[in-house]
């Protein structure tokens, strides 16, 4: 199959971060068009079943897994976009949400997010992850490890400014 939306992808952090950026750029609810976004996430779903489905290395928990995110991922996402002033970041299957929160931390809490006091971050992730190590890690530490993708997220029809 040829992607439009999702050209020389091969990694689900690609693809994922890929989406994002997409979505910034052509969710209806920031002035992009609908069409558009219904192929992006077509795309998607599609490219994400591959990657996981055609991973040799991932068990078959694993692959579960990474399906639900993915699709969780996407939904977060969306939930999220056009909530105004905050910074939204991937990393690796975790989604963390900085900047001006406080005005918007009703609608973080009811899409699922919670808020770290250690990071003064909001964060989601898929499951029930359990710490084991005891370790705590800073922003900084946990961005350098898993590596991270930023944008900052605007409010309906307002110019969308990405960066890495």
């Amino acid at each position: 199959m040829t992607y439009k939306w999702f050209l020389n992808i091969k990694t689900l952090d690609e693809l994922r971060t890929t989406y994002r950026k997409l979505a910034i750029l052509h969710h209806p609810d920031i002035g992009g068009d609908t069409i558009d976004m219904q192929e992006i996430n077509h795309e998607y779903e599609l490219l994400s079943k591959i990657l996981i489905n055609s991973n040799t290395e991932f068990t078959h928990g694993r692959k579960w897994y990474e399906n639900k995110v993915s699709e969780e991922i996407k939904e977060k996402i969306n939930e999220i976009i056009t909530l105004p002033g905050v910074m939204i970041e991937i990393i690796g299957s975790w989604l963390w949400i900085s900047g001006n929160t406080k005005a918007v931390r009703e609608e973080l809490k009811a899409a699922g997010f919670r808020f770290s006091p250690d990071k003064f971050t909001w964060y989601w992730q898929c499951g029930n992850y359990r710490k084991h190590n005891g370790i705590l890690y800073t922003m900084d530490e946990i961005r350098e490890i898993w590596g991270v993708e930023k944008v900052d997220s605007k409010p309906s029809n307002q110019f969308i400014n990405m960066q890495n």
